[in-house]
């Protein structure tokens, strides 16, 4: 055991988790910070003050972050000599405006400190390079939570960051069926629409329910879930219907099973239009008023989440499988695997993760209609697939981001009408954006056969191994 390094790591630690809960308490006690700061109660008299502090009360009333730190600058700059903005004040004042970025470097902090413990111990030195890889999700949770306070959740940035999120997960849940067990499934929208659904039609609360279910005398699901166990209800669910469906199908191979998901997934949505179960579904009508998240946070780490179980699930037994099976049916038979049940396996996991993203889609979409879940969504998330790579998750979860961002942000421009010299350019009108879109995914296509990152995943010990040259001689 190394003293000094653990000495280092354990002062970090203490500093980080200090840090995080003093920023977090100072998010909540600003209304006391106002009292304390009017020491000799001012603002009773002073309308102006009292104005001004009212503005900061309003903003904090209606959660606007953004509006609460504008106001609380006005207060403070315009009433400087009034109220009393040292000693403790002046820290609390500190860490409520700067509080975001201070409890994105506490949680930073926090896993560089547990990297820094595991060099201490020569038992848990193998574990550096995880350790390295924590350092890195949580300075990209960080990174996510700073830009979301800073800019703002409604912009364009944190809005493509939400859905890349989602469709992340969704496509490395497809890649696990049609990359690494090489069964060709086209029902992914399917199963999403089963865990939207179910998501919602469980998270809607009582009082709500006579309102959105107007057709239907308030529904016949009286109760509501908790957010995490409606998650879970809304993957399982998918599973079972994936489970159904794998019995007859999965016996099929290659393009007829392509054909037969298709076709199990249009008449899964085509049943949860019918009227005949709207007490249930609320028929071809929207789903609303059920729980959300506010935070690009949560897509980011249900996400992960659900992305570091299939990781785990690839690099297992079963997971080794499933790849012996996409590489050859035969051979993996006479090693004594039961192609049946891992594809069967292989489809459920799968769908229930499909199902976990169309509930997370649900929230952040805030209603759901089985129409919008069309064959193209499952072609959307196919294209993901096959730019990143079959049998890439790393390639899954980049791509996945670049998608959403290409497609809804950086060619938007596209649509707009443009006019040189008074001559309106005849194709820049709505629409020219996909059009450039699938000629930039033609030309990944041609470039790019096996995808961005091939079925190579991103290698942290790879990036730092010293290359060789022809001579046989390393180089840094």
């Amino acid at each position: 055991m190394k003293k000094l390094p653990l000495l280092i790591g354990l002062l970090l630690l203490a500093l980080a988790i200090a840090l995080m809960v003093y920023s977090a308490g100072a998010q909540g006690s600003l209304h006391d910070l106002l009292v304390r700061m009017d020491k000799d109660n001012l603002a009773d008299s002073d309308s102006k003050m009292q104005k001004a502090r009212d503005r900061v009360t309003e903003a904090l009333l209606e959660n606007d972050r953004v509006k609460a730190l504008r106001s609380l600058d006005r207060y403070t700059e315009g009433f400087s000599q009034e109220l009393d903005l040292s000693g403790q004040n002046a820290a609390d004042l500190f860490f409520y405006k700067n509080g975001p970025p201070l409890i994105a470097a506490g949680a930073f902090l926090c896993a560089v400190a547990l990297a820094v413990i595991c060099l201490a111990f020569d038992k848990l030195s193998k574990y550096r390079l995880t350790s390295l890889y924590l350092v890195l999700i949580a300075l990209l949770y960080a990174g996510v939570y700073i830009l979301e306070n800073l800019l703002g959740g409604d912009t364009m940035l944190i809005t493509v960051l939400k859905k890349g999120a989602i469709y992340a997960l969704i496509a490395v849940s497809m890649n696990l069926l049609n990359g690494f067990t090489g069964l060709f499934s086209l029902g992914q929208a399917g199963f999403m629409l089963v865990g939207a659904y179910t998501y919602a039609m469980f998270t809607i609360p009582p009082e709500s329910r006579a309102q959105v279910y107007q057709y239907y005398n308030g529904g016949l699901i009286q109760f509501a879930l908790p957010v995490v166990p409606a998650l879970l209800l809304a993957g399982l669910a998918a599973a079972f219907f994936a489970f159904l469906i794998g019995l007859p199908v999965l016996r099929l191979k290659s393009d007829y099973l392509a054909i037969a998901t298709l076709g199990f997934a249009e008449i899964i949505r085509a049943v949860f239009q019918y009227d005949g179960l709207g007490p249930v579904t609320n028929g071809s009508n929207l789903l609303r008023r059920f729980t959300t998240f506010d935070s690009a946070l949560f897509p980011f780490i249900a996400a992960g989440v659900c992305i570091l179980f299939i990781g785990m699930l690839i690099n297992s037994t079963y997971g080794r499988s499933f790849k012996a099976i996409r590489d050859d049916e035969v051979a993996a038979e006479a090693m004594g695997i039961n192609l049946f049940r891992h594809k069967q396996m292989s489809f459920v996991i799968s769908s229930f993760f499909a199902g976990v993203g169309g509930a997370l889609l649900a929230m952040y979409q805030t209603t759901v209609q089985a129409s919008a879940f069309k064959a193209s969504m499952t072609y959307e998330i196919l294209l993901i697939v096959v730019i990143g790579g079959m049998g890439s998750v790393t390639g899954s979860v980049l791509t996945s981001f670049l998608f959403i961002a290409a497609s809804e942000w950086w060619l938007r421009f596209l649509d707009n009408e443009v006019v040189i010299g008074g001559v309106a350019l005849p194709f820049m009108r709505s629409g020219f954006r996909m059009v450039i879109f699938s000629l930039v995914i033609m030309v990944m296509v041609l470039f790019y056969r096996r995808g961005i990152m091939g079925d190579k995943e991103f290698n942290l010990k790879a990036l730092f191994a010293p290359r060789v040259k022809k001579g046989g001689q390393s180089r840094g």
